[in-house]
């Protein structure tokens, strides 16, 4: 029996371009041989551009091609969990649907997953093109999860991954509101190999990866995988006591300049006190989000798609041997 292959592709605002993805995609699946059969699953993720309209046309002209619709935009994590929610392959690739995601890299993916390995991730080589500033705070934000959290996200991991059946299972079992996939895949500890990849270039349009949408990804990935900034309070206030034991010092014996320094100990006391209740107030609001348990998407047309959890699908086929070197 062959190996059933899903092609996970969230979409947003991609209409210009999906005609060539897809073109490329079934170029490289289709030389993949008799050994795999394959299914496509495009997820529009709330697009108000004719990017439905371009799936609809995909999934009518081939059978393997099938669809999600979002209600609204959800995000792109929202997306990639509800194409893995539905995937139903022994083994699960995911990709951006922009050509920044070669098609070209699945073999080599696949390779790695019949050497032994249950997740394979991608990792971006350096991109000139890419702003310094954009490369920087990338690198700020994955050494900072290094240091906070007890989860290794490799630095320049992509969403680009493949991902066993039983992977995909325990992933879609994790049911936070707030996801960072990129953390949850590693959180689950399954054998993991990485692959580098030159990210290609966009065929139509830009980027819709706002800084505001990657700083919110970032928070995510703070606040689901560190309890650090909670801390953090306890030893502002031992410095803060320390300064307030200093600026009474200085009143006491009468050093030039102390009401300066008692009203500048209190801005920064309060200017503390005001943080810490801001990060506070961040995880009690993301547990506000958590208890009213609303789910992470809500679908509005589908195409294609056969009604099951992923869970329901069950292991068909085993991992081929691996192959021994010479």
């Amino acid at each position: 029996m062959s190996t059933l292959l899903s092609v996970v592709c969230p979409a947003f605002e991609e209409a210009g371009g999906l005609p060539h993805f897809h073109a490329e995609l079934l170029a490289v699946v289709d030389h993949l041989g008799p050994e795999f059969a394959v299914e496509v699953i495009y997820v529009d993720d709330g697009s108000r551009d004719n990017t439905l309209a371009v799936l609809r046309e995909l999934a009518a002209a081939d059978p393997r091609v099938r669809y999600l619709s979002l209600s609204r935009n959800f995000g792109h994590q929202a997306a990639l969990t509800a194409g893995l929610e539905h995937a139903s392959g022994d083994i699960v690739v995911t990709m951006d649907s922009d050509m920044q995601h070669p098609p070209a890299v699945i073999p080599r993916l696949i390779a790695e997953w019949k050497a032994g390995a249950d997740v394979v991730i991608t990792v971006r080589d350096d991109d000139p093109s890419v702003k310094f500033s954009k490369r920087f705070c990338s690198w700020a934000f994955y050494k900072a999860m290094r240091a906070v959290s007890g989860t290794e996200v490799r630095p320049s991991a992509a969403d680009f991954r493949l991902m066993t059946r039983p992977a995909v299972v325990a992933l879609v079992r994790l049911k936070e509101s707030h996801r960072f996939v990129r953390g949850l895949v590693q959180w689950l500890g399954f054998p993991c190999r990485e692959v580098p990849f030159a990210p290609g270039q966009r065929f139509a349009g830009r980027s819709k990866y706002t800084l505001r949408k990657q700083l919110r990804l970032g928070l995510d990935g703070m606040f689901s995988f560190s309890r650090l900034p909670l801390r953090l309070p306890v030893a502002l206030g031992a410095l803060f006591a320390l300064l307030g034991a200093a600026c009474l010092s200085a009143g006491v014996f009468g050093i030039g300049g102390a009401p300066w320094f008692v009203l500048a100990a209190i801005q920064l006391v309060g200017a503390a006190t005001l943080a810490s209740l801001g990060v506070v107030g961040e995880y009690v609001g993301r547990i506000y989000e958590e208890v009213k348990r609303r789910p992470g998407y809500l679908l509005k047309e589908t195409g294609n798609i056969t009604s099951h959890t992923c869970a329901e699908v069950p292991d068909r086929v085993a991992r081929p041997a691996p192959r021994r070197a010479a």
